[in-house]
């Protein structure tokens, strides 16, 4: 029998749920006890029980019980039982790195932190497990000091995520997503590496390097995605210049102009904190322009002789470069355009749940509209375009219960919903596909249709 609280069952005859002790988007955590071995455990158990969850949330328990670092929290168990779902892990108490950081750091304890999650990060990449998700509030300091990773939940196989992940699909929290999945790019290693350097500015500068007064979460993708952040020796004096460095090579937009590896980056934080030169290699130099690459020094001594007149000579040439010039731009702006169409539909789709959230509901339908027209321009967006109407929907859906809403708008939202079922159906999306056939049996059955 499936009861409505976990507290109080005992899961396969052996683990005791005893007290909620953290909540997340799709399962909560709670303190319990291993009657077999009578010691404390944390047990995660899934709260969405749709299909996709359940398999998600398997991987995360695959994905952690390959992996047995000290400062890995540690998976024992996992499994269903009386209709839960449940990941038995270390149970791991502490103070939160988020905590850490509202109460105020030292630089040298933050980069001995920074040095033990590189080292988790450096052994979990290279079983081929990427987090996705590194945040302060899944990083624990235990009282004894040592930092332990927590929840990875979001963790692919390396060897996966190509496959799995859908272009466009926005994980993780927006504070600390590399640029990359903003544009609907698979993830590497190079994405928990982006993700490290946010959390590290952010201890380091007790500010995030991409924020938004106004909450504007449009706003903050942008900026990831197009805006330098500020260094943070102009918010922190404190901090050295190898370290300021290190952290901008971190955040860098470009993924192959962050630093290879963790252990990379462990060791560049080794070397600052005992205070070596050379901790942060820097950031490649631009490339000479061709001019001053093809102009030979003058040897010393050597006359200098008038330079002819060439402008006659070289119009026919300047005229072929322009010519090439304007041909490699075209081709760039071609090969570009699919990326920056995908970035400015998220954008709308970003703008459209805001406005949504606030009421303001023309503002809404104007993003979610865009989003839709640009994301027909794309080629391998389909679930992208469902998941958009779905969004559109539910937003008509929203405005119709406040009575604001006309037959014509509904009727638009039902044909909308009518062409994503099927991609949802064949893509094997079951939550999208509950959701989408709920939203229109409403409508069908909201009387008169406020004509």
């Amino acid at each position: 029998m499936t009861v409505s609280t976990p507290i109080g069952s005992i899961l396969a005859a052996r683990y005791r749920v005893d007290s909620l002790i953290g909540s997340g988007g799709m399962a909560d955590v709670y303190r319990g006890l291993d009657t077999t071995l009578d010691r404390p455990v944390a047990v995660k158990i899934l709260t969405d029980r749709s299909g996709d969850i359940r398999q998600r949330f398997l991987r995360e328990a695959q994905s952690m019980a390959r992996l047995n670092h000290p400062n890995i929290v540690s998976v024992y168990d996992a499994g269903e039982s009386g209709g839960f779902s449940y990941i038995v892990m270390e149970l791991a108490e502490g103070k939160t790195l988020r905590s850490l950081a509202d109460e105020g750091i030292g630089v040298e304890r933050a980069v001995a932190l920074f040095v033990e999650l590189c080292e988790a990060l450096q052994y979990a990449h290279a079983q081929g497990v990427i987090h996705r998700d590194i945040k302060p509030s899944n990083l624990m300091v235990l009282p004894s000091g040592v930092l332990k990773v927590m929840d990875f939940g979001l963790a692919r196989r390396t060897t996966d995520v190509s496959l799995t992940t859908h272009a466009g699909e926005i994980v993780g929290t927006i504070s600390y997503l590399p640029p990359e999945r903003y544009l609907g790019r698979a993830g590497d290693i190079t994405g928990d590496l982006y993700s490290l350097g946010v959390v590290m500015y952010e201890m380091l500068g007790r500010r995030l390097p991409f924020e938004s007064d106004e909450g504007d979460l449009v706003a903050v993708i942008f900026a990831h995605i197009n805006q330098p952040p500020m260094p943070l020796r102009g918010i922190n004096p404190s901090v050295p210049d190898a370290l300021d460095a290190l952290v901008l090579r971190l955040l860098a937009k470009d993924p192959a102009r962050r630093p290879g590896t963790a252990g990379e980056v462990a060791a560049a934080l080794r070397a600052i904190l005992s205070g070596g030169a050379g901790a942060a290699p820097p950031a490649q130099s631009p490339s000479p322009t061709p001019a001053a690459a093809e102009a030979p020094p003058a040897s010393p001594g050597a006359p200098v002789s008038p330079q002819p007149d060439r402008a006659a000579a070289d119009a026919t040439p300047r005229k072929a470069n322009d010519a090439s010039s304007g041909n490699m731009q075209s081709m760039l702006d071609a090969t570009l355009r699919p990326a920056r169409t995908l970035n400015q539909a998220l954008g709308h789709v970003m703008g459209g749940m805001l406005a949504t959230r606030n009421r303001r509901y023309e503002e809404a339908e104007s993003s979610y509209t865009a989003a839709l027209a640009a994301l027909e321009q794309l080629s391998g967006q389909q679930v992208e375009w469902a998941k958009t109407a779905l969004k559109l929907a539910l937003m008509v859906l929203q405005k119709a219960t406040e009575g604001l809403t006309t037959s014509a708008e509904i009727a638009q939202a039902e044909r909308l919903l009518e062409r994503a079922i099927p991609i949802f159906h064949g893509r094997h999306l079951r939550a999208e596909l509950g959701d989408a056939e709920r939203i229109l049996q409403a409508f069908r059955r909201i009387p008169d249709r406020f004509s």
